[in-house]
């Protein structure tokens, strides 16, 4: 069954990578994507689904299963970065400093994809699918948890999302049982001390100084305070102080990001942050404003669902990692998985450059085409393996 999905993932390619090229062309960014949810439930109504328009901000849609039996939700995000393409590609992004460089516009096609597919096979499964078609991923608070409190996942029993993967051939797919992708914790300090003329620094108070001493030390709650077992990154990302040479500013800003693949060792990493910020601006003389906000919970994967979606994949094909190394980026797909069993799997899109160029987040990013059969068939597959056991 699995080799014929294959083959009836490939009759789609015409038709999904069709819409996933309108969707490229016209990426839009964060809650609000209203021409992207007009070709989606375009798309939908084309089927016989039973299909909500608003759910939490995003698109639900059910086939339904027989009677008692089990439903399988399968999600994708729908929305862009606001970052300029630079792919050269002939269906380039048409939308200024808009471009879907994270692949989202893939998810949305194969998950359309998949519903084509699915749908046109509904008298032969045993499971209901509910395709979840999401806002917001990329930005804090995101927008899993609102079509969760929303009630998406009212009767489901087990959920599946894909995120295609640079680096990977198509027909590629990685996942790992346990905590696969990092808590994105957001940091901001601010710094104020007694700014002056940079020729008279002893009549100042430095700020620019204070937050140098404080980038290095930040530096050792990782490395020397928090296990060595223990994964975690700590990246000051943004410096901002003063505008003129000759000028000792009043204040200086940093701006930062913690990654944990626990939710304890977030916690830890936060209240040393607290302790060390304050004890350093008191030894230096600057006032210090920490303002930390915690980002989508760690994405722990359900080891059985993994287990039974690594079956299908390897059904699919035997280019499959069941332990690949966790990832410290983040994804509100943890929202579902904190709510039901289900597992988050990476697929493969294509190489990157010699110079790491077309990679996610990138201006370049460049995907494989070829991957979109085989998101679909996998995604097709976990309503047929998917479910409890």
């Amino acid at each position: 069954m699995s080799t014929n999905l294959l083959a009836l993932a490939l009759e789609q390619l015409d038709h999904v990578r069709a819409v996933r090229r309108e969707l490229h062309r016209f990426p839009e960014v964060g809650a609000e994507l209203p021409r992207t949810r007009a070709l989606v439930l375009r798309e939908l109504g084309k089927l016989n689904l039973s299909v909500r328009e608003d759910v939490g901000g995003g698109i639900v849609a059910d086939l339904h299963g027989p009677d008692g039996s089990p439903c399988i939700a399968l999600r994708a995000d729908m929305d862009a970065l606001p970052i300029q393409e630079e792919s050269g590609l002939e269906f380039a992004s048409e939308i200024a400093g808009h471009g879907h460089m994270c692949g989202h516009d893939a998810h949305t096609a194969m998950l359309l994809g998949a519903a084509r597919l699915l749908a046109g096979q509904s008298e032969t499964l045993r499971a209901g699918v509910r395709f979840l078609f999401q806002p917001n991923e990329e930005f804090q608070p995101g927008g899993a948890k609102a079509m969760v409190d929303a009630g998406c996942l009212d009767g489901v029993d087990a959920v599946y999302g894909l995120h295609v993967w640079p680096g990977q051939p198509a027909g590629w797919f990685g996942t790992r049982k346990g905590p696969l992708m990092a808590r994105p914790d957001v940091f901001s300090i601010t710094l104020t001390g007694k700014g002056g003329h940079a020729s008279a620094p002893h009549h100042c108070t430095d700020p620019i100084l204070a937050g140098s001493h404080l980038v290095t030390a930040l530096q050792g709650i990782i490395s020397r305070r928090v296990a060595p077992h223990e994964r975690a990154v700590l990246s000051v990302t943004r410096f901002e102080a003063g505008n003129s040479y000759n000028t000792i500013p009043d204040k200086a800003f940093l701006q930062g990001t913690v990654r944990a693949l626990t939710e304890r060792t977030g916690n830890f990493v936060q209240a040393q942050m607290q302790e060390l910020v304050g004890n350093l601006a008191q030894g230096m003389g600057v006032k210090a404003e920490l303002d930390y906000v915690r980002g989508f919970p760690v994405v722990v994967n359900d080891a059985a669902s993994t287990a039974r979606a690594v079956n299908l994949l390897r059904s699919l094909s035997d280019n499959v990692e069941d332990e690949i190394e966790p990832v410290m980026a983040g994804e509100d797909f943890s929202y579902y998985l904190n709510e039901v069993p289900g597992c988050f799997i990476f697929m493969g899109c294509g190489a990157c450059d010699a110079q790491g160029q077309g990679g996610l987040h990138n201006s370049c990013f460049r995907l494989d085409e070829d991957c979109l059969p085989w998101g679909v068939a996998a995604l097709a597959g976990l309503v047929r393996r998917g479910g409890p056991a």
